[in-house]
């Protein structure tokens, strides 16, 4: 089932994948029995590492690649083994591929050209994408003299140009340094909302996936692991794998010893947490205590009761700027990390190595990962 997608569309299935299979030499499933909807409007991403399937998936959509099984259909219309240049979707890669010895302003129009409209038109959506991209100024100059980030924004304009039904973008901005590729991850969610084209987005990068799209898919060996919105994924993972792909991560090992249908109580090697909402199962089952390290406060003072907190020495400090990660090493020898903000310019009040701290958090920061 599909969530509504950010901004004002109409929250329509436009894409729906059933159950399709990708096998290479007749045994190597690159894609494995995946089935999903995509709404109209909507930013989707595949998230996963090299090798997991979401390129293979993604380049199936487009009509590079042919499903061993499966069907895909677009607005209702069995595509599965339509030609790509028979498909309304465009598609846009990592490299950006761009003509060199075209001018941007060519670039764009490239495709235009190709499908013969009148001159008329063209002229009008060129200058249409140039000025939705911000690039009207850089219309006659060669890729070359462009930045990376001007020319994924010259590579977006030409993909939109074509009015495709749907966008897809595979590693979109993979070339770009880490600073540029955050200006521009919020760059590219405006343009593509403004348009209200539905695109469906490749990336290995979690902040990436979490920052630009509505549901994620985080795929392994070529199935899903899990599918949900942003939120759902990093706050409640399904999973060990999931909750160690997706930012930073405690497990405590356990076993639950106390089920109800508000809570549920963990016990593990360095303390008892006490977990506020319920789930199925009884109690003895082996659990995973997923604890992620923003969430935990750290003291010199012992916590009140007997849940929820443990202690330990610090044996290492990593200073970032904006916080400050230390790392616990807790009775039992397991290490835990603990993110502080650091919103104050004087941090003499901060934990040195070899200091014992108390790390405490509450009872809605945690997971239980039944495996």
């Amino acid at each position: 089932m599909s969530i509504a997608p950010k901004g004002n569309a109409v929250c329509e299935d436009l894409l729906r994948v059933e159950e399709v299979t990708k096998i290479y030499d007749g045994t190597i499933k690159a894609v494995d029995n995946v089935s999903l909807t995509v709404a109209s409007g909507e930013i989707f991403a595949l998230l996963g590492g090299s090798g997991c399937g979401k390129s293979t998936l993604l380049r199936m959509i487009a009509g590079f690649e042919a499903p061993t099984q499966g069907k895909i259909f677009l607005a209702g219309e069995d595509i599965t083994h339509l030609p790509p240049y028979q498909r309304p979707i465009n598609m846009m890669f990592q490299s950006y591929a761009l003509f060199p010895h075209l001018t941007v302003w060519d670039n764009i129009a490239f495709g235009l050209r190709r499908d013969h409209l009148p001159k008329e038109q063209i002229v009008a959506r060129v200058e249409s994408m140039l000025s939705l991209v911000q690039l009207s100024q850089y219309a006659n100059r060669k890729p070359h003299q462009l930045s990376g980030g001007q020319q994924q924004r010259v590579a977006l304009a030409r993909s939109l140009a074509k009015r495709p039904k749907l966008l897809l973008l595979d590693e979109p901005l993979g070339a770009l340094d880490k600073k540029l590729r955050e200006t521009t991850q919020l760059e590219l969610v405006n343009i593509i909302e403004e348009v209200g084209v539905t695109c469906v987005l490749v990336t290995h990068d979690q902040e990436e996936a979490m920052t630009m799209a509505s549901r994620i898919a985080v795929m392994s060996e070529g199935h899903f692991l899990q599918l949900g919105s942003p939120d759902d994924i990093y706050e409640m993972p399904n999973s060990r794998q999931v909750a160690d792909f997706i930012g930073n991560i405690n497990i405590f090992d356990g076993i639950v010893e106390e089920v109800e249908s508000d809570h549920v109580i963990v016990r593990s090697a360095d303390c008892s947490h006490y977990v506020g909402y319920g789930m199925s199962g009884n109690s003895g089952r082996a659990v995973g205590v997923a604890l992620r390290p923003e969430k935990i406060l750290l003291s010199k003072e012992k916590p009140a009761g007997k849940y929820n907190w443990c202690d330990g020495e610090v044996t290492e400090i990593v200073y970032f700027g904006a916080y400050t990660t230390y790392h616990l090493k807790l009775n039992s020898g397991k290490l835990i990390k603990v993110q502080t903000l650091n919103n104050a310019r004087d941090l003499s009040g901060n934990f040195s190595l070899g200091d014992r701290a108390f790390a405490q958090w509450s009872d809605l920061a945690m997971a239980v990962l039944t495996q």
